[in-house]
């Protein structure tokens, strides 16, 4: 049985969408994940406002935890879980204000938790020191956090000119947070010397990388890829990681009929005509039903 059988990666996606109040927003961003193959989506700016929010979930996606503004349409954050990962949650802790949301729970019996942030644009380093406090808390089993830090960790590979407008300390601090609680940067560990970046400042006319997936130093033996795809319809490219699992796939895929073709009456119509004109045609009255194969 084992040789039928192969193991499957969990596919890590964060991306900042600046807002998903219109239906076409959230249909798009669904059909984007469920395309790249997603299995565990984490999500900033949602811009949902507390108890009002509208469903970010579908058959493909249909599990969703969520930190929602309690009084206006502004940041949010969401972790949207594949029908594909058997995940099954134990507790959450959700930011009041709509800035990280928490979730553990297990996958195939083994233990994560499931962090999502979306730093401010102010004093970053005091928002994640204080937001990986509270993680280091909540957490169990094997961790893995993803956001936008709206922060450049290393400006001289980070940023296209190489500074940052923020000052050094913020980077200091926010390194050393993340330190504190074991976490690597799983871009910058499968690309050491590379330059890539999720977002362009108009403002100050700079590209850089903002967004991150963080893996545990210890785990880091799992990380099979890493990435940043092109930002097309959001203002931030989505960043990616792969990661080995305790998940299995069948090494064949096994085709299945699409049952709704069957609820459609000129496709039954259709297929009907087709069974009655093979028989019709292959019907050989002067063969036997059923035939050996001896002579």
């Amino acid at each position: 049985m084992p040789g039928h059988f192969k193991q499957a990666d969990l596919c890590l996606w964060s991306n900042n969408v600046r807002g998903l109040n219109v239906p076409e927003r959230r249909s798009h961003l669904l059909c984007t994940l469920w395309a790249a193959r997603a299995s565990l989506a984490f999500v900033q700016e949602t811009h949902f406002q507390g108890r009002n929010a509208p469903a970010l979930r579908d058959t493909r996606f249909p599990t969703g935890y969520f930190a929602n503004h309690p009084h206006a349409k502004k940041v949010g954050v969401a972790i949207l879980i594949a029908r594909t990962v058997p995940f099954q949650s134990h507790a959450k802790l959700a930011d009041p204000e709509g800035r990280y949301i928490f979730v553990k729970g297990t996958i195939a019996g083994h233990p994560y938790t499931l962090a999502c942030v979306y730093a401010p644009n102010t004093a970053q380093h005091n928002f994640l020191t204080r937001t990986l406090h509270a993680l280091e808390r909540f957490r169990e089993g094997m961790l893995i956090l993803a956001g936008d830090l709206n922060l450049a960790l290393d400006p001289c590979l980070d940023t296209s000119l190489g500074t940052s407008s923020l000052p050094a300390s913020y980077q200091r601090k926010a390194l050393l947070a993340l330190k504190n609680l074991g976490l690597a940067d799983s871009w910058r560990v499968a690309h050491p010397l590379g330059r890539d970046y999720s977002y362009y400042s108009t403002v100050h006319n700079r590209y850089s990388r903002l967004d991150y997936i963080f893996l545990p130093i210890e785990y880091l033996s799992l990380l099979q890829s890493s990435g940043i795809h092109a930002a097309t319809w959001l203002d931030h490219a989505p960043v990616w990681t792969k990661i080995a699992s305790p998940l299995y796939r069948p090494r064949e895929r096994q085709w299945r009929l699409n049952e709704q073709v069957l609820e459609e009456l000129a496709a039954t119509m259709e297929m009907s005509d087709a069974l009655q004109k093979y028989f019709e045609e292959n019907t050989t009255p002067d063969v036997e039903p059923s035939t050996s194969g001896n002579p």
